[in-house]
């Protein structure tokens, strides 16, 4: 795999988090916090809801400068995602970089999104919908290429701490099983939420393929 094409690429979670603030404040946005009675939680939450529904209609800060069915602003967190829909999301979005990544459906019994990044070498990611969560994954290398397989297993599952938000796995594709590096989320999100996973997987899996695997070799 290649190494990423943009600098912008290899933020920390910190400095993502920032850049994801930063936007937040030069849209105008405010953040709000409460603190609440136990009882009254549901009843703030409907009223966050009304907040946010009444907002994306009302405001020239949220509704002048957007085109049309833009996914500027991210879903409210009520709204299950499906293939489809975080599809038509993730090519309308301005929350991406031009030219970061394309997605496109692959139709079958259980419909998938493969989302193509381009900062990281065109490294494929595929993305599916359960009634309950997102899975994003990304194949790494064939499990039959490892050498010391048992000694690398146990090397993953100490590394684990050191992959944040992603986890490793072991897939069969084709009869044949690939190490896997995947990550989970509420099918209840927001689009930037899941566009921040997309790019830490994919960051992740350069680092897989290559410095965890290359220091586990190093020592074997």
């Amino acid at each position: 795999m290649r190494q990423p094409k943009d600098k912008a690429a290899g933020l920390s979670p910190a400095e993502r988090t920032r850049q994801w603030r930063a936007e937040r404040q030069r849209l105008g946005l405010v953040k709000l916090e409460l603190w609440v009675p136990p009882g009254a939680k549901s009843d703030i939450q409907a009223a966050a809801r009304a907040i946010i529904t009444a907002s994306s209609r009302g405001p020239a800060l949220l509704t002048n400068h957007l085109p049309q069915g833009s996914f500027q602003m991210d879903h409210v967190i009520d709204t299950d995602w499906s293939v489809k829909s975080l599809s038509e999301a993730l090519n309308e979005t301005r929350l991406l970089r031009d030219g970061e990544l394309t997605a496109r459906v692959i139709e079958g019994s259980e419909p998938v999104l493969q989302i193509t990044m381009h900062e990281f070498g065109d490294l494929p990611i595929f993305l599916s919908v359960g009634s309950e969560q997102i899975v994003v994954s990304a194949l790494l290398w064939p499990v039959d290429e490892q050498e010391d397989q048992p000694g690398f297993n146990v090397f993953l599952l100490k590394a684990q701490k050191l992959v944040p938000l992603s986890n490793f796995g072991i897939t069969t594709v084709a009869g044949r099983d690939y190490y896997e590096l995947f990550g989970e989320l509420s099918c209840k999100t927001t689009l930037q939420t899941v566009i921040i996973e997309l790019r830490m997987l994919a960051e992740n899996a350069i680092r897989a393929a290559s410095d965890l695997r290359d220091n586990f070799n190093a020592g074997a």
